[in-house]
């Protein structure tokens, strides 16, 4: 199935653009204030870096790690792109529409985008030192005011850099949820902070029309939704030879649902642990795909009570008829 990625490489192009618009302004604030503070003289500028030094310090500090987070988005974002141009560059490549929705889909990911978030809460950050220096020299030295906002100047950093672990943390162990702080929220109500066993369950095996035991939908699937998460058990690789000895029962277990890749066989780490992924059918009319870790994901909208098949020959070099 083609993928027309024209309009997703124009968005693309048009974030990596106010990622170095940003990274700009982020390096471009320090610059300019302590150019203005350490400039000429006035007793403004004077009072402002005498009383608040310590402010404008960490302020300026926030200032460029934002630029550097920013300008590390921009260039995650120029990396997916060029490899996504790439992919659609080999005409001859019969994985170029997997390849390329595993691209989308990592640039899509908040995983991704992290460097963006916390490129902008320090942005925030320093901005916010600024602004608590300036408001310090106009309250006075000795008032109330002036010294709870010294206090808050003091502590904000803290809150800063304690929120950007949070939103890190989140945006990684979410990076496909589409509310990934509901779903973290939720996770932190369940007890044992647990999911319960029908989160992301998509299909169940079921007698198949095509051969023995097939996978089917339980609820309708959007397209591009990855519907075995989490099968994140790391795949074994086994040669041919190595089981060419071993006992014709279990050897067929590699036959029936390993992946072949040449001479080497994809295979999960146990057999006791087949989830229902394995069980797909072959058909030449696929409504999922693979990407290169074997992640299957929906190519179209598919409707509850549908039959979930794959394109073996798209991934695999397993001897297989299709329907």
């Amino acid at each position: 199935m083609a993928i027309d990625t024209k309009k997703y490489l124009e968005y693309l192009d048009k974030e990596m653009t106010i990622m170095g618009i940003l990274s700009a302004i982020a390096i471009a604030t320090p610059a300019g204030v302590l150019n203005a503070l350490l400039g000429y003289k006035s007793t403004f500028k004077d009072q402002l870096w005498g009383a608040g030094p310590y402010l404008i310090l960490v302020g300026s500090v926030f200032c460029v790690v934002s630029a550097g987070l920013f300008y590390k988005q921009r260039s995650l974002l120029a990396w997916y792109y060029g490899q996504m141009c790439l992919v659609e560059s080999l005409d001859d490549n019969s994985h170029i529409p997997e390849r390329l929705q595993e691209y989308m889909r990592g640039a899509d990911s908040w995983k991704t985008w992290i460097p963006y978030t916390l490129g902008f809460t320090a942005l925030v950050a320093g901005f916010v030192e600024y602004a608590a220096a300036t408001l310090f020299v106009l309250a006075g030295p000795n008032s109330r005011l002036a010294l709870a906002v010294m206090v808050i100047g003091r502590f904000f950093p803290l809150v800063a850099v304690a929120v950007a672990f949070l939103q890190s943390h989140v945006w990684k162990h979410y990076s496909f949820s589409d509310q990934p702080w509901t779903d973290f929220l939720s996770h932190l109500r369940t007890p044992s902070g647990a999911k319960p066993p029908h989160d992301r369950v998509y299909a169940r095996l079921k007698p198949s029309p095509i051969s023995g035991v097939g996978v089917f939908a339980i609820r309708d699937i959007p397209a591009g939704t990855f519907m075995f998460e989490p099968d994140d058990d790391d795949l074994v690789s086994v040669r041919k030879s190595e089981i060419k000895h071993i006992a014709p029962a279990l050897r067929k277990f590699y036959e029936d649902f390993c992946v072949l890749e040449g001479d080497t066989y994809q295979c999960p780490s146990s057999f006791n642990k087949l989830t229902a992924s394995w069980y797909l059918n072959n058909s030449s009319t696929p409504n999922v795909a693979a990407d290169s870790s074997l992640k299957f994901s929906a190519l179209r909208d598919i409707q509850s009570g549908e039959e979930l098949t794959a394109d073996y020959g798209s991934y695999a070099d397993n001897e297989l008829t299709t329907d």
